[in-house]
């Protein structure tokens, strides 16, 4: 069974995890679709254990937290679940035609994937979520091998980065875990930030950050990209108006969607 949800099943995860709970109703006002559409994706849902079900709604799942890795990619997808569809289709729109990309691990990006559309593209990435992808014809998914990491659902490692060296880019698009104006790009994982600096030093063209507001002003473990390295950020609504200005005086194209 793929793991990807599609969008709704996403923001019905997204409210659950946020009130705790909710009933059918609830769910059916906040997605536009009816109770028999939400009770069929609540009967899915529980059978992934993303939700546990009671009579006329479901509550939040908390029984795996922090020890299924799966689980814990799904919660990250559900997160930011609108802002995240924003940010990829407005990257998506920054590709050209014949363009080599380099994509790394992440949910937000996953969102940008879908979003290629009329385009012929190759996209290189260690992101094994991109095959549970529903994407247009003209997509190639050149997938990189390595070491599989059920944690980041990618694969990484010194022979992953070995193949990166073997490809020269026409741009890059990131997800970010950590993005500081100081900092610049830090991720948790030391693996991942071998990664994308693999991508980023052999990219002939932008490399573009999709970073969520949540993702400001936060500091990881290990630096993957100083600000220098970044041409462009895509970003929603709510990103604090000093971060917006402060990336832009570093000669950083923002994009708020």
């Amino acid at each position: 069974m793929s793991m990807k949800m599609n969008h709704r099943e996403s923001k019905i995860i997204e409210y659950v995890n946020e009130h705790g709970s909710a009933t059918v109703t609830e769910l059916s006002n906040y997605t536009k679709v009816s109770e028999i559409t939400i009770r069929r994706d609540l009967e899915r849902l529980e059978s992934r254990k993303a939700v546990i079900r009671y009579h006329g709604g479901a509550k939040k799942n908390t029984s795996l937290e922090g020890k299924d890795p799966i689980m814990e990619f799904k919660a990250k997808e559900a997160k930011m679940c609108d802002e995240k569809k924003r940010i990829g289709k407005k990257a998506a729109e920054l590709i050209k035609d014949g363009d080599i990309v380099f994509m790394n691990s992440g949910t937000t990006v996953l969102t940008f994937l879908e979003c290629l559309e009329k385009k012929n593209v190759t996209v290189a990435t260690n992101n094994t979520a991109a095959l549970d992808c529903q994407l247009s014809s003209g997509i190639d998914i050149l997938m990189l091998g390595g070491n599989y990491s059920c944690r980041t659902r990618s694969v990484e490692g010194d022979f992953t980065c070995n193949q990166i060296m073997g490809i020269y880019s026409t741009c890059t698009v990131l997800g970010v875990n950590a993005l500081d104006l100081e900092n610049g790009m830090t991720t948790s994982v030391y693996q991942q930030s071998m990664i994308n600096k693999s991508m980023i030093n052999h990219t002939k063209g932008k490399v573009i950050l999709l970073a969520d507001s949540t993702k400001m002003g936060r500091i990881s473990n290990f630096v993957s990209a100083s600000l220098s390295s970044i041409q462009i950020i895509v970003t929603d609504d709510k990103c604090p108006p000093a971060y917006v200005e402060g990336f832009r005086e570093k000669g950083i194209e923002v994009f708020i969607v």
